[in-house]
């Protein structure tokens, strides 16, 4: 692909359409182009040749951009808030001559989500006097379809990684774009948290590729596997596999094409259901307007029968809640029901202090303000009764039912309930009947949403630049670098009150360098700390999260503390099904080697938790026990999939809790409960090993190699989904167990050794490669004879090693050597192959040796522990 100029950088029409009732709108990824972008291999523009004709009521237009990753000097990663920022003006201006109320609907590649989902989140977020063009665009806005966009990852770090398996499809990764792409990691992670106020009301697509994209040395990799493609907890959302790699998922030939069929079927359904949702975003849109611009209620008639929460002088301003909150209270027409919205979450998030801040802004927008203390049903009523007989004598013996009444037949106040989190509350009886009134809530217990079921947010953790501003206000420090504060903040989870701490630490100690290393030696009782003072908290996080934690039953604690291992997103509901229904058993690969008996301790501790049947309803009870407390999230996706998440701060805070041995005791748990789920594909499909991969990847290494027949079944998860680093790992310790128990001739351990060096060819470790190579082929030849297939297959392996070093005369020469040997060679994959491509890396010998008795390992399964 030849490189952009600025000729293809802005808006092209491909289309003005008939009579359009949608723009639709393509923007492309790294390396792209506005027009190749969208190019198959025929030279066929689906955007131009094929949709217009399908979609003849659309006008039709590609966005290009710098996004070379070839030159150094223009690193496009660098600026994406500036292609954000430019992306949404020449997008108004291209509006402004048509329609700028015609619904859009976007579609997206790769880093092109990325750039679309900020430049949203700024047109969100616009002034209502001064950059109503831009609220233009996001009030428009009806779709999006995302192909391949990262949106997952638990960290900046994960996205760099993924930036820099795009940046080796394109070219040979380099140190130099590797630290630029890093420098932007933390970036690209804010961006979502700041889309998320626009997100939830646009229908969105994720696509995701199915097949691993051709990046360097013949090695290929799955770019955006589907855990990061998604936005994690966005029930509304559709997710669709196309059948392509991450650069043809955008490139179809003809309408024959299944990938072109699905998504221009979709596009066709959001096309038809645009026009009228939009037009409510507008009167709304055009409400707050009229509202931001009306007079105000004088001060002077505000009554405060209890004094507002105070304002943290700390606080950093949290845009996207802040105006979801104006968006429920402040209802622009006339309205049948009663204006409420719930904050609600884990403890420590930040709810009262964002409510606080949204009623000092707005408090002049209501007649009257109660606030009320709602942590038990005596304090409501007591909180109630001060209301009412502070308006004046006339109520001096008034009491809380008084204060509903009062409140019912009054206009323009606002009931503001903080703390409602005791499970076992009922608020219904405290709301006033009148739709005269609003009613804000901050609440831990997710029931509560129950009484504003279209008007709830969670409260979460905070944006990484949001986390490092309060850590610094907190702190009275402005250091020259955030580099240092970045690494706390994303340590401690981006969560309010944590952060709140490390300030609080920070100020103290005037050591901002010395905070992390500190932190990681001391973490309980720096989290447990309860010096707050000056930061409008009583209580540590710690402290926060115990009562929560304590609510929960025996078994829901037991539950949390063996999730406390597994990764903090994506547990997937079938995934304790599948474990409880196999009996949490270990898989066995090879039937000479067993799982040990050891197992069956830790699967009788999981059968008190899970039972020793599959019981569905009982799972769910336990789930929304800990869901109530807002310990955990439910996300369910399009295809009916269920996926659990935990906050990463809150399994911190648990694994503290554990003493050395029941934190190894837990570890095991999660293990057991993965190895109970791990089963060879039924199918070609890897989406089952794809879900349990990350899982895996989180558990301690002495888990995953706790055994070898441990280490043989997860070995089936990082050969199919990829994960070479995994495989190595897990392929090494097998090797080196086998050779340890069974010697360095017995065929278990060739096996290994062969597929080690399998693993270290793909990791491009080809110097390790050969030397294991050369050992796999001196040991056949001795055992099995020069003429053997195994033989011949190691010779095989050699021969293309030493070619892809560059040594050709001897790569030559045994591959003659090879070809005489091989008139009768008929290769087999071995058990669990291990080898830069399927098949081509040795076969299970025919007749080798089993272990010797059912017990031969087990001398050295007792030393390994």
């Amino acid at each position: 692909m030849s490189k952009p100029t600025q000729k293809s950088h802005g808006f092209i029409e491909l289309s003005p359409g008939h009579d359009p009732i949608v723009d639709i709108v393509a923007i492309h990824g790294l390396d792209g182009h506005r027009e190749q972008s969208w190019t198959a291999e025929d030279g066929t523009m689906w955007l131009k040749d094929l949709l217009p004709d399908d979609i003849s009521n659309a006008r039709i237009l590609s966005y290009g951009y710098d996004a070379d990753t070839q030159s150094f000097s223009r690193t496009s990663t660098q600026n994406i808030f500036r292609h954000a920022e430019a992306f949404a003006e020449d997008l108004s201006r291209s509006r402004k001559a048509v329609d700028p109320k015609r619904p859009i609907i976007f579609l997206a590649h790769s880093l092109g989500g990325i750039i679309l989902k900020k430049a949203l989140a700024l047109c969100h977020g616009a002034d209502f006097e001064t950059g109503h063009h831009l609220r233009d665009i996001s009030t428009s806005t009806f779709a999006i379809l995302f192909f391949g966009t990262p949106h997952g990852g638990a960290n900046g770090v994960q996205l760099a990684e993924w930036m820099g398996r795009v940046l080796s499809m394109c070219m040979s990764t380099n140190d130099r774009m590797l630290k630029a792409l890093n420098r932007d990691s933390s970036e690209l992670e804010n961006i979502q948290k700041v889309y998320l106020a626009v997100g939830r009301r646009i229908n969105t697509i994720f696509f995701y590729e199915e097949y691993p994209t051709p990046i360097v040395r013949g090695m290929k990799e799955l770019i955006v596997p589907r855990h990061l493609a998604v936005i994690q907890g966005d029930s509304r959302a559709r997710i669709v596999v196309l059948h392509a790699d991450h650069c043809e998922m955008v490139k179809y030939s003809g309408r024959d094409d299944v990938n072109y069929k699905k998504v221009v079927d979709y596009i066709a359904e959001l096309v038809v259901e645009a026009t009228v949702t939009v037009e409510e975003n507008w009167m709304r849109e055009n409400g707050y307007r009229a509202v931001a611009n009306a007079e105000t209620i004088p001060s002077s008639q505000i009554v405060l029968p209890k004094p507002r929460l105070p304002v943290s002088r700390n606080y950093v301003q949290r845009q996207y809640i802040y105006n979801f909150i104006t968006e429920k209270l402040l209802p622009l027409t006339p309205t049948e029901q009663q204006p409420r919205c719930i904050l609600h979450g884990l403890g420590g998030g930040g709810k009262t202090q964002v409510a606080s801040c949204w009623i000092e802004s707005h408090k002049d927008k209501f007649s009257r303000i109660v606030v009320v203390d709602a942590s038990n049903e005596q304090q409501i009523q007591a909180d109630l009764e001060t209301a009412i007989r502070s308006i004046g004598p006339q109520h001096s013996k008034a009491t809380w039912k008084d204060t509903i009444a009062y409140l019912s037949e009054e206009r323009g106040w606002l009931l503001f309930l903080d703390n409602a989190d005791q499970p076992d509350l009922r608020l219904d009886r405290y709301l006033p009947n009148s739709i005269y009134g609003a009613v804000l809530v901050t609440t831990r217990n997710r029931d509560c949403v129950m009484y504003a079921q279209d008007s709830h947010i969670q409260v979460e953790k905070m944006a990484e630049s949001e986390a490092v501003d309060l850590l610094h206000s907190v702190a009275k420090v402005a250091p020259s670098s955030n580099d240092a504060s970045v690494a706390i903040v994303r340590e401690l989870g981006m969560w309010a009150l944590a952060i709140t701490q490390a300030g609080a630490y920070i100020f103290r100690t005037r050591r901002l360098d010395r905070y992390l290393s500190t932190l990681q030696k001391h973490r309980d009782k720096l989290m447990r700390e309860a010096s707050l003072q000056g930061t409008n908290y009583e209580k540590s996080i710690y402290a926060a999260f115990d009562l929560s934690f304590g609510l929960l039953s025996r078994k829901a604690q037991e539950f949390m503390k063996v999730c406390a291992f597994l990764h903090h997103s994506s547990i997937p509901h079938v995934l304790f099904e599948r474990s409880v229904s196999c009996g949490f058993h270990t898989y066995t690969v090879w039937e000479s080697c067993p799982p040990p008996s050891s197992d069956e301790e830790i699967i009788s501790s999981l059968k008190v938790i899970f039972g020793s049947e599959w019981d569905d309803l009982s799972f769910q009870a336990l789930i929304d026990s800990i869901a109530q407390g807002s310990l955990i999230d439910t996300s369910t996706e399009s295809d009916g999939q269920c996926f659990y998440n935990v906050h990463p701060l809150v399994q911190t805070y648990i694994r503290d809790s554990l003493g050395q041995d029941n934190r190894e005791r837990y570890s095991l748990s999660a293990g057991q409960i993965l190895l109970g789920a791990v089963r060879p594909l039924e199918r070609e499909s890897n989406a089952w090993h794809r879900q349990l991969l990350a899982h895996v990847d989180q558990l301690p290494t002495e888990v995953k190699m706790r055994h070898p027949s441990h280490s043989l079944a997860f070995l089936m998860v990082s050969k199919s989904t990829g994960s070479l680093n995994l495989s190595h790992l897990l392929q090494k310790y097998c090797h080196s167990e086998f050779q340890r128990v069974l010697g360095p001739k017995h065929p278990d351990t060739i096996w290994a050794m062969n597929n080690l060096a399998g693993t270290l060819y793909g990791r491009g470790q080809l110097e390790e490669a050969e030397t294991m190579e050369r050992e796999v082929l001196a040991l056949q030849t001795e055992i099995l004879g020069p003429r053997h297939p195994h033989t011949v297959m190691a010779m095989s392996n050699l021969a293309s090693t030493l070619h892809s070093r560059g040594q050709l005369e001897e790569a030559e020469t045994m591959g003659r050597e090879r070809n005489e040997r091989s008139h009768y060679y008929n290769p087999r994959m071995w058990p669990i192959g291990g080898g830069r491509n399927d098949g081509a890396r040795g076969t299970s010998p025919a007749n080798r040796d089993p272990w010797t008795t059912p017990s031969s390992y087990s001398h050295g399964d007792a030393q390994s522990r």
